[in-house]
């Protein structure tokens, strides 16, 4: 029978025979009924969660095909068994189980549901649809199950709700493309960058029919944490688990990286392209691009040949695919006994996927620095398409507030994370003349820069781009027209401490009174 569903251009959905929905959790579904064509003689919908707002999703269809009396739960495979692939059916359970508050809110969740839903009908809709966990099964067995289920009439007319409105918000004037961030942890860095997703990212289509905010070419650097010390946040349990940010998710989401071997219902994995490349060809043998990369290293510790990739112009190039791999190549460069990695996305899911990537790819590092010798060095990763898909940008504004925009800033100076890496500017006044002396980290004189006038000197500072950090350049352009101020009025000028100016000061001055 057609079925009415709710944007299916955005939200796909298989339709079918019977009288139940078949939610594979986290599985493709293609792959699911590609395994088991069969399913879509007894299933009416068969469809995936990916994230809690799946959730939403599916009252609107059931509320659309009231004659499907019936949701099965199917997550039987690694990937649905993930915090990532559990966070969307912790909701439909809670909901079905213990319902919603006053405000709409599923309980033990805090899950909100769609504002332009009428809730007497969520009632009706979690009353009259028995859910069914079946995860645990085989999928052969679940299938047999949904067979046996019975087609029954309506339980009610079909309800259309008004389409779901997300806050937009238009993006700030940028540049566009190229930002570059940098922090001494994953956690840190990811922040930012979703910061500038937020701030600047463009409001525009994807191919599947629903909306992102897209900023091209981020590049993101983690400059120090390993992963046997990563920090992680003390966030609601909701956005850790939506986000991966969590010692739990990331231990289970390693194998993606180190792991050859492929998970029943997955098309591939990084981890099997990166160290069992060629798998995808029937008959054609395999590399391990990670074993060849630490030969080559081995070999010579300059090289520039290694290299990973996880893209295979055969399968992945096709326009009949449809999941092609993100993550597309990594490189690695030793530089004083320090092994840095360089890894490229040609499409990145920031908000839900982009944490445990990066998780991943240090521990891939660490790997390689360990089998060849090398200390740990950064690590830098390039997000060529950036995005935030609209279901997640409420969820990301709120994370933002309580982690950046709102949070006070620090007024106190830290060696570790605020120094400038491309060195120090010891500022004084000779004569007539403003000084600012530039030093390497260490303290070795590289460059000295003279002027009359506060603004000569960081106009020549910002023209040879010789520091790297806002905050750092902020302060300089303040110490600047400190020192200005103190020789007009004739006053001793120290760097970094307050500059003391009274009325005498000004009135013994001539060259104030001009």
């Amino acid at each position: 029978m057609d079925r009415t569903l709710y944007l299916p251009g955005k939200y796909r959905l298989v339709t079918g025979g019977g009288g139940a929905g078949f939610c594979t959790i986290w599985s493709d579904p293609d792959i699911v009924l590609a395994q088991a064509p069969e399913l879509k003689e007894h299933a009416a919908l068969v469809g995936t969660l990916y994230s809690r707002e799946g959730a939403n999703i599916i009252l609107r269809n059931l509320a659309l095909n009231p004659d499907i009396r019936h949701l099965v739960l199917w997550g039987n495979a690694p990937l649905s068994k993930t915090p990532f692939g559990l966070m969307g059916k912790s909701v439909i359970t809670a909901l079905w189980e213990q319902g919603f508050d006053a405000e709409g809110k599923v309980i033990g969740q805090n899950f909100p549901l769609h504002a332009e839903f009428d809730l007497n009908v969520i009632k009706i809709i979690t009353k009259e649809v028995q859910l069914l966990d079946l995860s645990e099964q085989p999928l052969a067995e679940a299938v047999a199950a949904v067979r046996a289920l019975e087609s029954r009439e309506p339980y009610m007319a079909p309800q259309d709700f008004p389409e779901h409105k997300l806050e937009e918000g238009a993006p700030f004037p940028s540049e566009h493309i190229g930002f570059v961030v940098r922090d001494r942890g994953i956690i840190g860095a990811w922040t930012k960058v979703l910061d500038r997703v937020m701030r600047y990212g463009v409001i525009k289509e994807t191919e599947y029919g629903n909306r992102q905010r897209e900023l091209i070419a981020p590049q993101w650097v983690i400059t120090e944490e390993l992963t046997p010390h990563a920090a992680f946040p003390d966030w609601p349990d909701e956005l850790r688990q939506v986000t991966g940010a969590s010692p739990a998710a990331i231990e289970q989401y390693y194998p993606e990286f180190m792991s050859a071997e492929l998970p029943p219902g997955t098309s591939y994995t990084y981890g099997q392209r990166i160290w069992a490349y060629g798998a995808a060809q029937q008959g054609g043998r395999t590399v391990s691009q990670i074993e060849k990369v630490i030969e080559h290293l081995k070999d010579s510790p300059v090289t520039r040949r290694a290299v990973a990739t996880t893209w295979d112009q055969y399968t992945d190039a096709d326009k009949a695919t449809k999941n092609p791999p993100c993550f597309i190549t990594v490189q690695f460069l030793q530089t004083n006994g320090r092994l840095h990695a360089m890894a490229v996305f040609r499409s990145h899911d920031i908000f839900k996927a982009a944490i445990p990537n990066a998780f991943g790819l240090r521990r891939l590092q660490e790997h390689v620095a360990a089998a060849t010798g090398f200390e740990v060095g950064a690590l830098s990763i390039t997000s060529n398409s950036a995005h935030i898909y609209e279901e997640d940008w409420d969820q990301a504004k709120k994370l933002l507030q309580c982690a950046l925009w709102e949070r006070e800033p620090s007024l106190t100076f830290n060696q570790d994370t605020d120094a400038d890496p491309r060195g120090i500017v010891v500022i004084r006044v000779e004569g007539p003349e403003i000084v600012a002396e530039i030093g390497a980290p260490d303290g070795t004189a590289l460059v000295v820069l003279r002027g009359k006038t506060a603004k000569h000197v960081y106009k020549k500072l910002a023209q040879l781009e010789l520091m790297s950090r806002t905050d750092h350049l902020l302060d300089i352009g303040a110490e600047l027209q400190k020192a200005e101020i103190a020789e007009r009025l004739g006053l001793p000028y120290k760097q970094d401490q307050p500059l003391i100016i009274s009325r005498r000061n000004t009135a013994d001055n001539p060259e104030t009174n001009k």
